[in-house]
């Protein structure tokens, strides 16, 4: 603190602006401000200068940010959503709705429970006092609380992330068997993993020693980390570009299929809900462009949190939506569009696991099925899109 003390005293003779006495000129003169903020970085402590800004907001009455409510009404309504879709998933499963539990289904429960343990932390990260001034926050092991957790964070969103696409990919792969489709899912699938192994461990390893990467802001330690603004932009650049192949394959697998406008509409609107994802991810990337954090990082870290828990959750959503409306046409037919009755054929089908299906030489025309299968239950029912007058050999 008397390194602050010495920088306003020394500020002040410089400046010639104000008296030590007169706090209204003090805290009216940005010149002023300014030279002492740099001063106090340059002579004092990482927590002396939080102690001494934390006098100067008080004594000039500066607002300060009391960051969001743990229970945050704007992330507990996409976990909710995606608790009912995923639970939807499970159930349709359980009822032999929509064929059987394969890797898809496995790859997203792992990714929804990441989901709620991401909302979780993120809860945690407010309750030690995220989202408020980092100046402010007492005692500063709360700032190391927060960082640590973030910490862990990072990690799960990038793996939660990269598991609910795999996820897609894995489901798509059931329906739609053209060999280049299947090229490129298995490509977008070894992509998505090679960018979790790859962006965890770029993370969890990038500060030496490790624990500065929630040790470091208070700079009592040699060590070095690398740029976290930078290899966050390259990952969300990424994972965008991944987002649009992935809602492009099926959409593009769609318009190829022998449907009328209506039935076509209804399952292409199915998969281009991907988009949904790619403009959070969108959004999540400017909201961190305009919040970079530079001397503030617990309240300029918050907006890309909270995009990113809506993200994680938006995720689940998007891969539990085929579930969804296979349990809609299950049981009200007639809300689905490209649901026709009893008439055109209403039977049941369910998607087959990769490997079950024969070479295909040549494909004649592609249309939506639906077919009763005699060794299951009567009352079973889902829509998949299958290849129809193709030679097997």
């Amino acid at each position: 603190m008397r390194g602050a003390l010495c920088c306003q005293q020394d500020v002040l003779n410089n400046t010639k602006a104000c008296s030590r006495s007169d706090i209204t000129c003090i805290c009216a003169d940005n010149v002023y401000q300014s030279a002492w903020e740099e001063c106090v970085l340059a002579n004092c402590t990482v927590k002396n200068s939080f102690i001494a800004k934390r006098m100067q907001s008080y004594q000039c009455g500066l607002p300060t940010h009391q960051g969001r409510p743990a229970a945050d009404p704007a992330l507990i309504v996409p976990l909710f959503l995606a608790t009912i879709f995923f639970t939807t998933r499970v159930v349709s499963k359980c009822m032999h709705i929509g064929g059987r539990w394969w890797w898809d289904d496995y790859t997203i429960i792992v990714a929804y429970v990441l989901a709620v343990i991401i909302f979780s932390l993120n809860a945690a990260m407010i309750r030690h006092g995220f989202g408020k001034d980092i100046w402010n926050i007492t005692p500063f092991d709360e700032i190391t609380e927060i960082l640590k957790t973030f910490y862990i964070y990072v990690l799960a969103y990038k793996l939660q992330i990269s598991l609910a696409k795999i996820s897609v990919c894995l489901f798509l792969l059931r329906i739609f068997q053209s060999a280049a489709f299947r090229y490129t899912a298995y490509t977008i699938i070894s992509l998505n993993s090679a960018i979790a192994i790859t962006w965890v461990l770029v993370d969890a390893f990038r500060c030496t020693p490790v624990h500065l990467a929630w040790t470091g802001w208070a700079k009592e330690e040699d060590g070095k980390c690398i740029d976290f603004i930078a290899a966050t932009f390259a990952n969300s650049f990424v994972n965008i570009a991944v987002d649009t192949v992935m809602v492009v394959m099926p959409v593009y697998e769609v318009i190829k299929l022998n449907l009328n406008a209506r039935r076509k509409l209804g399952v292409g609107v199915m998969f281009a809900m991907g988009l949904v994802l790619t403009i959070v991810a969108i959004l999540r990337v400017v909201v961190f462009y305009f919040n970079r954090w530079n001397k503030n990082p617990t309240v300029e870290l918050q907006p890309i949190n909270v995009w990113s828990v809506i993200e994680c959750q938006i995720a689940v959503v998007c891969a539990c939506l085929p579930a969804a409306r296979a349990m809609l046409v299950r049981f009200f037919p007639g809300l689905m569009v490209g649901s026709a009755g009893e008439s055109d054929a209403r039977r049941a089908t369910r998607p087959s696991a990769p490997g079950t299906h024969g070479k295909i030489s040549q494909t004649m025309s592609y249309s939506v099925e639906y077919t009763r299968r005699a060794q299951e239950r009567a009352s079973t029912s889902a829509v998949n899109l299958v290849e129809l007058d193709r030679e097997r050999v």
